[in-house]
């Protein structure tokens, strides 16, 4: 076997980087961060995403790059956050097979958050009543709370 041949992840082994790079983002969102935390908080994200990219659904491609907007919007790239947050609503809403309604709803809030971030409050309102329209059909409990959660805590966004 060749060097590089021995350097490639098997698929199995690539999800669970994916997932311990979405978690350890997740990690690092919850703490107190410093400047080069924040630097890793973002290149885990977008690891996650990257690991994603060939062995993925279409959910996991969402979610990554949900994940990536959610970060870039925490730290205040809103280009980037505009970006992975169209990227995640796009590919929720063109999936095929469809993914569960929560996800789209998730790249709604992502959206609304990116917009935030950007200072557009008229699509990041837009974005936020699309989302609580989309949990409306969700029919899990936890995932719409989760997900209403999440709206809860974007910058500027009066309840609605």
């Amino acid at each position: 076997m060749s060097a590089s041949a021995a350097r490639v992840l098997t698929p199995e082994a690539q999800r669970a980087l994916a997932v311990q790079l979405f978690n350890r983002t997740w990690e690092l969102l919850e703490s107190p961060r410093s400047p080069a935390d924040d630097r890793a908080m973002l290149a885990s994200a977008i690891a996650s995403r990257l690991h994603w990219a060939d062995i993925g659904t279409a959910e996991n491609y969402a979610a990554g790059d949900w994940l990536v907007a959610h970060v870039a919007s925490h730290l205040g790239y809103s280009e980037v956050a505009l970006e992975f947050a169209a990227s995640s609503y796009q590919t929720a809403i063109s999936a095929d097979p469809p993914v569960d309604r929560w996800v789209i709803a998730s790249a709604q809030e992502g959206l609304a958050r990116a917009h935030a971030c950007a200072g557009h409050d008229a699509e990041r309102d837009r974005y936020a009543a699309e989302a609580r329209r989309t949990l409306e059909t969700v029919d899990d409990t936890e995932d719409r709370d989760v997900i209403a959660g999440q709206l809860a805590t974007i910058p500027g966004l009066a309840e609605g």
